[in-house]
């Protein structure tokens, strides 16, 4: 903060129901769903979200080999502890600047691709069903290591899967890996989406920190979405 990093441990209490930090330079509590201190001499200050992912280990593992990992080695560990239970009740949550969405987890697996727009800005989420890995991007064509961008190139693009898993643009027609969110071939080739951070969360918690949230494809009801 303000050039100085800092160091973070559990504040022990609850603020809407969600877990709160403190930093041990000056005590101030931090909320964790915003990222934001909430009290103490930091208070308004933030903290920025960068990307990461939610996925089973087995999924990071088979991507990441080399990933160092802080494992519970408690010989009375329960057995659940050490397994991989996936949970689906939740939502994705991408947030910029006054807008925000919480994406259903099972909707969101089930379109393999939505394209959706956030405020002024167009973006992407890509679930794989058989990794549960997630991706979300702007959908905003970049320069990437190979240069510029064609002449014609679009400012925008709306993804498609294909039968067969491959997700292209609808504009052009190129091949995108959504894995890393660059394009491997047709026109676009090498070409970079800017990938969007988001967060995982009950739909009721992630509505209490962001009210301004939409849900995709709607709120939860017991029959779907309405």
């Amino acid at each position: 903060m303000n050039g100085e990093t800092l160091t973070f441990g559990n504040q022990g209490a609850l603020f809407m129901s969600a877990m709160t930090w403190w930093d041990r330079g000056t005590g101030s509590v931090w909320s964790q769903p915003w990222g934001a201190a909430i009290g103490g001499e930091l208070e308004g200050q933030s903290l920025t979200l960068i990307p990461a992912e939610v996925v089973p280990w087995s999924t990071w593992l088979e991507t990441h080999p080399e990933t160092t990992v802080l494992v519970d080695e408690r010989d009375d560990a329960p057995a659940w502890y050490r397994e991989e239970v996936p949970r689906d009740g939740f939502v994705i949550g991408v947030s910029i600047a006054d807008s925000a969405v919480g994406y259903h987890y099972p909707a969101a697996e089930e379109a393999l691709v939505v394209n959706d727009d956030i405020g002024d800005l167009p973006i992407v989420v890509f679930v794989d069903p058989e990794t549960r890995a997630i991706q979300s991007y702007l959908r905003i064509p970049a320069p990437g290591l190979k240069g510029n961008l064609p002449a014609d190139a679009p400012d925008v693009v709306r993804f498609l899967v294909a039968e067969d898993g491959t997700i292209t643009d609808e504009e052009t027609g190129s091949v995108w890996d959504r894995e890393r969110g660059f394009a491997l071939e047709g026109p676009l080739a090498g070409a970079q989406l800017q990938q969007v951070p988001y967060v995982t969360s009950f739909d009721w918690a992630w509505k209490n920190f962001f009210p301004e949230s939409r849900f995709w494809p709607g709120e939860r009801t017991r029959t779907g979405y309405r």
